[in-house]
């Protein structure tokens, strides 16, 4: 991914005509005032910090999510009983230089399901953002995280329905490791009200050649 920075195009226009029409104004005020008055400055936006362009070590772990994958998708519903395990599929893409979509087919509990995901970095906030919404329910799930020094980790949290009781919410931790050229894993957990972390879902990636 290159040429990452936080001044977008919109934002480019919005002060380039800004300063236009100052200076438009300005002008204009210059012809009415007396001779000698001085005429006061058009102050201009500053430039960019020197490195707002630079790729961060999490635009470069969203970049390897990219492409299309197989995927072993396990759901643990009981924690005395074994996962329900189902197969299905993972099609990400780039929208431009700084988000990544993420759309994910498979089965459970016997129905298509269906979920997509955004994730993209924001450099003034220093933190990852990012989305997802499914076919099973009409909640949208609002995530923040932040990569590893290594660069292979993204950890993601965020708050939804509590699997103890109906109407309440509860904590989840998500994390995304990349583990190879072409494998990465999915860890979703939550947190019960007793304090402890619970595995939720363990999703296995392989690309497809």
């Amino acid at each position: 991914m290159k040429g990452f920075t936080n001044v977008s195009i919109g934002t480019v226009i919005a002060t380039t005509v800004g300063v236009v029409l100052a200076q438009s104004s300005e002008s204009g005020n210059h012809a009415s005032q007396p001779s000698g008055e001085a005429a006061r400055p058009v102050q201009t936006p500053d430039p960019p910090a020197k490195d707002a362009g630079k790729p961060a070590r999490e635009h470069a772990l969203l970049k390897q999510l990219v492409g299309e994958w197989d995927m072993t998708f396990k759901m643990y519903t009981h924690p005395d009983q074994p996962p329900t395990e189902s197969r299905g599929t993972d099609s990400v893409r780039q929208l431009g230089d700084h988000w990544v979509i993420s759309e994910m087919r498979t089965t459970l509990m016997g129905a298509p399901y269906h979920g997509v995901m955004s994730l993209g970095f924001d450099p003034a906030k220093k933190q990852v953002q990012g989305t997802y919404i499914d076919s099973f329910g009409c909640m949208l799930w609002v995530y923040k995280g932040t990569v590893n020094e290594a660069g292979d980790t993204l950890t993601l949290e965020t708050e939804g329905q509590s699997l103890e009781r109906i109407g309440a919410t509860a904590k989840y931790k998500e994390v995304i490791q990349i583990t190879g050229k072409d494998t990465r894993t999915f860890h979703s957990s939550t947190q019960f009200e007793n304090g402890t972390w619970v595995n939720v879902v363990t999703i296995e990636y392989i690309r497809k050649k």
